[in-house]
């Protein structure tokens, strides 16, 4: 019995093994194993998903001019990459611990190449024996003809600027469910060369990261290049690409017309296929035919000839060298049925690609964070591509004077954003080009790179205060939007010249008089914890004090936080007309807290004779215990 047969031996054992009882990631980190972690056991999992028979191929091929890549030239240079986070890289081989990790002058695919994508013959490996990966790299981008798998595989993620701070490489974990891995830009190199895979449109001065990254990603995912350089399987990689098994066939048991039916049905619907070469310890002679055993091949097609002979096409993944007659160099080529058997012992074929049918949660904590000039500041926290998990592909903002609901979502006015970040970052955009004294209503939806829509975010409004034209006679201290000296502000009839931001809104969850009342929290969770520190500002429109001679600003609260008064902290502050209403100054601060209504009053005599604004202010300061009622405020009142 020879060692390939020990091998599938082994295999077919692994794949009938019962459910584990622990569950352990021997690196400690957050992502949800592979098929390949599960099949190796370098994880163990309660419920093992099934494992395919697949072939493995050893890790002993390396493109010939990787063996001394010291001898090659510095072309490429580095750029300042500004808005780039740092993001801690996997492990190099050992033989390359003295090589550097640097970033270089690129994007993910080259706008100077023809195609400008990312296209199957792009793939070349480096100096990694890790030709699995990089053959079911090439063969799931070849049958990619709708772009499902581009559309989704690596996106870049960029600041409110537009600039990249890092990518996000798509694989699928061993159960099928998608597992997003952050990188950064960096590569590993010599002398300016980068190490391991890499683009064949990649030319001086300009760099096509794709291929990189998905490999760095791979990497990182499993714990360093070390766990993917030393072979591994296809099938696995298609896997993990794909989201859908794939299947192993030795080319023994299969006639010639079953090779050519199994392929071709495979890349007829759209499933990469990959085939691997007998081992050297397998007495094939491979002296001459510039292929190499042990090694793994993207199929791109198989059929008849003009004199009805079966072949296979196939492309070596060093993106050259192949068989004499073949034409151009390019590691594309066609072999005759009988040599192809002869060479290679199994092809494995790809499953379908998993369509996503899994839409982004909503964003439910949508708040107006701060009016502009012309515009307004939104906070959210961003959600995923699936539910609360992935990146997301984009966010669908709009507007409308009047309010926004499902139905007329669409009809409002959408704004132009930047991509989503990652689920769980605090999210601020801006919206610019509104109108000044005009309440709007706005909401977004949340979108991913299937077209799965999420339901409609909160809706929140905001009113723009005036621009201060003195043509229009509009000046703060005496627009018609002024908060009279002595009226009550109840907020029964909306919170109509007020502005709020953070998580305050209207609410009629809580009133001291008589439904509504205005709330630092929010409706779902009846507290203001979101996982993150929180802040929020509730604003009054300007009171003209200059017939005042004692003013008192009054009001009343519940204000159900934590007890410690150095965190969760409330103010209520005043900006006046000579300081552009912009430089606040602090009359009153919590010193405790009260879980029903309490009336504070706070002299602002200093203040008479001048044009004010109030302004109550909330911090949490932290995202620890969060979880009380927050900051009910209700029938405000500037009195004389």
């Amino acid at each position: 019995m020879n060692n390939t047969h020990l091998r599938w031996i082994a295999l077919a054992i692994m794949a009938t093994l019962p459910a584990f009882v622990a569950c352990e990631d021997p690196d400690e980190n957050s992502y949800s194993p592979s098929l390949t972690m599960v099949r190796t056991g370098a994880v163990t999992v309660a419920e093992p998903p099934p494992i395919p028979e697949a072939l493995y191929v050893p890790g002993i091929n390396i493109k010939p001019e990787d063996y001394d890549i010291a001898e090659l030239e510095l072309y490429l240079t580095a750029i300042d990459l500004q808005a780039m986070q740092e993001i801690d890289d996997p492990t190099p081989l050992e033989k390359h611990t003295d090589y550097d990790y640097e970033a270089g002058s690129g994007s993910l695919t080259d706008a100077l190449a023809d195609e400008g994508t990312m296209e199957f013959d792009d793939v070349e490996q480096g100096a990694m024996g890790d030709c699995y990966l990089v053959a079911a790299l090439s063969a799931a981008i070849y049958i990619d003809k709708d772009n499902a798998i581009r559309d989704g595989l690596i996106r870049d993620v960029r600041d409110e600027n537009g600039f990249v701070t890092h990518y996000v490489v798509r694989f699928y974990d061993a159960w099928g469910t998608p597992q997003d891995i952050d990188v950064d830009a960096d590569l590993v190199r010599k002398n300016g060369k980068v190490t391991y895979a890499r683009s064949m449109d990649t030319r001086s001065g300009e760099e096509e990261w794709w291929v990189s990254l998905v490999e760095k990603a791979y990497a990182d995912w499993h714990g360093g290049y070390p766990a993917i350089g030393d072979g591994g399987w296809a099938g696995d990689v298609m896997q993990a690409i794909t989201g859908s098994n794939a299947t192993y066939r030795s080319t023994k048991y299969l006639s010639d017309k079953s090779v050519v039916d199994s392929i071709r049905g495979a890349l007829d619907r759209n499933r990469p296929v990959v085939a691997g070469t007998f081992g050297k310890e397998d007495g094939v002679d491979y002296e001459g035919t510039n292929i190499y055993a042990w090694h793994a091949y993207s199929v791109l097609d198989a059929g008849q000839d003009e004199e009805d002979k079966y072949f296979v096409q196939l492309r070596n993944p060093w993106g050259e060298v192949e068989p004499a007659g073949n034409g151009e160099d390019d590691g594309i080529f066609k072999l005759e049925m009988g040599e192809f058997k002869r060479l290679y012992q199994g092809i494995t074929l790809g499953g379908g690609y998993t369509v996503d049918h899994s839409a982004p949660d909503a964003v439910d904590d949508l708040a107006v964070a701060e009016i502009l000039d012309g515009g307004v500041a939104l906070s959210f926290t961003a959600t995923g591509d699936d539910g609360d998990s992935g990146l997301a592909a984009s966010y669908d903002l709009r507007y409308s004077t009047d309010p926004i609901d499902s139905d007329n979502f669409y009809q409002a006015t959408a704004v132009d954003l930047a991509g989503p970040q990652t689920p769980g970052t605090a999210e601020r955009v801006e919206v610019e080009g509104l109108d000044s004294d005009q309440t709007y209503y706005l909401a977004l939806r949340v979108e991913d790179e299937s077209d799965n829509i999420s339901p409609l975010s909160n809706v929140v409004e905001a009113t723009l205060g005036s621009t201060g034209d003195d043509d229009d006679d509009d000046t703060a201290g005496d627009d018609d939007d002024d908060w009279p000296l002595d009226e009550l502000e109840e907020f029964e009839a909306g919170a109509a010249g007020w502005n709020t931001s953070g998580l305050f809104h209207l609410t009629d969850t809580r009133a001291a008089s008589p439904t509504h009342s205005m709330w630092f929290g929010d409706e779902s969770s009846h507290n203001y914890d979101t996982g993150e520190q929180v802040t929020g500002a509730l604003t009054s429109p300007v009171v003209d004090l200059s017939g005042a001679s004692a003013p008192t600003l009054v009001w009343e609260q519940i204000l159900d936080v934590e007890d410690d008064a150095s965190y969760d902290q409330a103010f209520v502050e005043v900006a006046t007309e000579g300081g552009s209403y912009g430089d606040w100054t602090a009359v009153w601060e919590r010193t405790g807290t009260a879980t029903d209504w309490e009336m504070i009053d706070v002299d602002l005599s200093t203040y008479a004779g001048q044009s004010v604004q109030a302004r109550f202010r909330f911090d949490s300061v932290d995202e620890i215990n969060n979880d009380y009622q927050g900051w009910f405020i209700d029938n405000v009142w500037l009195t004389d």
